[in-house]
């Protein structure tokens, strides 16, 4: 079984939009370049995107196939999203799984930029898991 971790292609598009449809992901706008995907043996099994706001870096739409989860695959993704990022802006993920961020440095915020804040507002409108927003202590 080989497990390949690498960028989004436009032809990962639909899959990741069917998975963050059905996993009430937010996948609005997708371009394949602010994807990181993990495959086993060719299939699509985990994903991840980073989105550049004026004023931070999102890490979003993140997924793990259910039987792939808790073998550091999601962490593998997050790694290579954080490595597109800069510290000249902090880092938030409007999560739907705060431990698995926890794990990963982030902490509860409070306060956040309009973009930031805009996106818990949609999440919390449109889908029924939690929504908390953490930012990453660097």
């Amino acid at each position: 079984m080989a497990v390949t971790l690498r960028e989004g292609r436009e032809e990962d598009l639909p899959v990741i939009e069917a998975v963050a449809q059905r996993e009430q992901l937010d996948s609005r706008g997708a371009r394949p370049e602010e994807y990181v995907v993990v495959e086993e043996d060719g299939v699509l099994i985990a994903f991840g995107r980073v989105l550049d706001h004026p004023d931070a870096w999102e890490i979003a739409c993140m997924y793990v196939s259910p039987g792939r989860r808790r073998k550091r695959i999601g962490t593998r993704i997050v790694e290579a999203l954080l490595a597109r990022t800069d510290a000249e802006k902090p880092v938030y993920a409007v999560a739907g799984a705060p431990d698995f961020f926890t794990s990963l440095g982030f902490v509860p915020a409070t306060e956040m930029p309009a973009a930031i804040r805009a996106k818990a507002d949609y999440c919390r409108r449109h889908f029924d898991d939690v929504c908390l927003v953490m930012k990453l202590e660097r």
